[in-house]
């Protein structure tokens, strides 16, 4: 398999639970970014982590960047990882996501040759931060951005996607836990009964 950059996306205000930094939540007596780097280390080392804020950077194995526009949203989270990434592909996942599945991740890396991008699917719904990537995709993410689109869904058009459906994605994590972001209390709530 092709070597492998994670990426991680910490640039969140988390207002939605009251201003925390939602990577330093525990659930089960860990914090999630510890759960997240965990999940991640297997695939590569050094985990990329897209942060402003100082109190992620010293975490074993992982670089720290700033985002290249500060609060400008997740696509330019996504593209201020994907800058630093030197290997031929990257996973992007949110600093929220405490259920990450290595054994997923590695599922949409072995379906990664010939296309830019592999994402999962749910429902209808495109999972753009449980999602592999080649920084191939920097000139389209740079043209969205460019454009005033900052939705992480914006550049897709102009790569090559491979999408990976709910019932393939269910064969490897029957409860779709992975994709399990934490964003509101009720979520917290949810992913410490989980955590367990």
């Amino acid at each position: 398999m092709e070597a492998v950059t994670p990426v991680v996306l910490a640039g969140g205000q988390g207002t939605r639970l009251g201003g925390v930094n939602k990577a330093l939540l525990e659930i089960g007596g860990q914090r999630v970014i510890d759960r997240l780097l965990a999940a991640l280390r297997p695939l590569g080392t050094p985990i990329v982590i897209v942060s402003n804020d100082d109190s992620l950077r010293g975490l074993p194995d992982t670089v720290v960047v700033r985002d290249v526009e500060p609060r400008a949203g997740a696509l330019m989270g996504l593209y201020s990882g994907l800058r630093v990434v030197r290997t031929p592909l990257a996973t992007a996942t949110a600093c929220d996501m405490p259920f990450v599945s290595t054994a997923l991740l590695r599922v949409l890396l072995a379906l990664a040759e010939g296309v830019d991008a592999v994402v999962p699917v749910i429902g209808e719904q495109p999972e753009p931060l449980h999602a592999v990537y080649r920084p191939s995709c920097l000139p389209a993410i740079e043209a969205a951005l460019a454009a005033g689109r900052k939705r992480l869904l914006a550049f897709f058009e102009a790569v090559r996607v491979r999408y990976v459906p709910e019932a393939e994605l269910r064969r490897w994590d029957p409860e779709l836990r992975s994709f399990l972001n934490v964003n509101w209390p009720d979520d917290l709530t949810r992913a410490r009964a989980l955590g367990t």
